[in-house]
């Protein structure tokens, strides 16, 4: 009875309770830098973290979601989820990084708006101003990444276009926005590896997936974003990178309204909580996960192209064989659903 009265006496402690604020320790010079977006975004944080470690009077805290986006809030809802992150918090700015994951169809009603089109380029800056809002309502500086270069063209060229529309929202908003590209690429303007690490010394930066970073790049993306935040990050006026701009949507014309979404499925603990450092950086150097993810993403963009209504199942997988062929798969021994007979 006594071991049990203290630890009821030890959860009930204000100081020592495992519910704690982790502000009531934070000086008050010091900046808390929220950071948001996909998995770049948590590689982006972790890297800044290091970074900032000697300066001293920096906290991050990494909120990243790898498979979030804007395209699709059913999976994770940014603009709906900062104010429970920022409420009471004393987060001075935040950096967000994210677009990864969005390129695709967004579905409205019964109405498929094809990725790139006017109206899903009116309904994807929309939803920038949000999350933008979510932020600037709670004085919190706000600072975007645009995408790094990718080593596939498609994709590049994809990622660029996102960030056109990310970078006119944020000059618009009077935000700030953060260059990741020009810093990434090589001599000649195209895409590489490798480049100068944050010590200044040529290193390879990137995964062989082109897409994620390795530790060295991440520190290099942290250094850039500690950059801005040293230097106020002064709000730039939007320009189109490449030339590549988004159509604009018809002036006075009435915004999209999304059908209502269920409530989000990944409405647990997002990835890079505080006090998670370590698993922020061991998860953020890399993924054979998106590198699949990636080359899936190009399957089923191929597979949609030739679907009348956008939807479409990897050729050769167990979805293709079910809904074009009508072949199920046989159960796995074992499971609840094998009626197969047993000697």
């Amino acid at each position: 009875m006594r071991k049990l009265l203290a630890i009821v006496l030890f959860l009930a402690s204000p100081h020592l309770g495992l519910a704690q604020d982790a502000t009531q320790d934070v000086a008050p010079d010091v900046k808390r830098v929220l950071i948001i977006g996909d998995q770049l975004a948590g590689g982006m944080g972790a890297g800044l973290a290091r970074m900032a470690e000697d300066q001293g009077n920096i906290q991050i805290i990494n909120r990243f979601n790898e498979s979030s986006g804007l395209a699709r809030p059913e999976i994770y809802d940014w603009a709906a989820a900062i104010p429970k992150m920022t409420d009471g918090k004393n987060i001075n700015a935040a950096i967000i990084l994210m677009g990864l994951n969005d390129r695709r169809d967004i579905k409205i009603g019964d109405k498929v708006l094809k990725f790139g089109s006017t109206e899903w380029n009116a309904l994807y800056q929309q939803r920038v101003d949000a999350v933008i809002d979510a932020l600037l309502v709670q004085h919190i500086q706000v600072l975007w990444m645009g995408e790094p270069p990718m080593s596939d063209p498609a994709l590049d060229a994809d990622m660029q276009n996102l960030t056109s529309i990310v970078q006119s929202r944020v000059a618009a908003k009077g935000a700030s926005f953060i260059d990741l590209r020009t810093p990434l690429l090589n001599a000649q303007g195209g895409y590489t590896d490798h480049g100068p690490d944050d010590t200044g010394a040529d290193k390879r930066l990137r995964e062989g997936d082109g897409v994620t970073f390795l530790r060295l790049g991440n520190n290099r993306l942290g250094q850039i974003g500690l950059a801005a935040l040293n230097s106020g990050a002064a709000p730039v006026v939007a320009s189109s990178p490449q030339g590549v701009m988004p159509a604009a949507p018809e002036a006075n014309a009435a915004p999209l309204v999304a059908a209502p979404l269920p409530a989000p499925v990944n409405n647990g603990p997002i990835f890079g909580q505080e006090g998670m450092e370590d698993l922020n950086a061991a998860a953020a150097q890399g993924s054979t996960a998106l590198s699949a993810a990636v080359e899936q993403d190009k399957l089923m963009k191929a597979a949609q192209a030739a679907s009348s209504i956008g939807i479409g199942a990897v050729p050769g997988s167990n979805a293709d064989a079910l809904f074009t062929k009508g072949l199920a798969q046989p159960a796995p021994n074992g499971r609840f659903d094998d009626f197969s007979v047993k000697n």
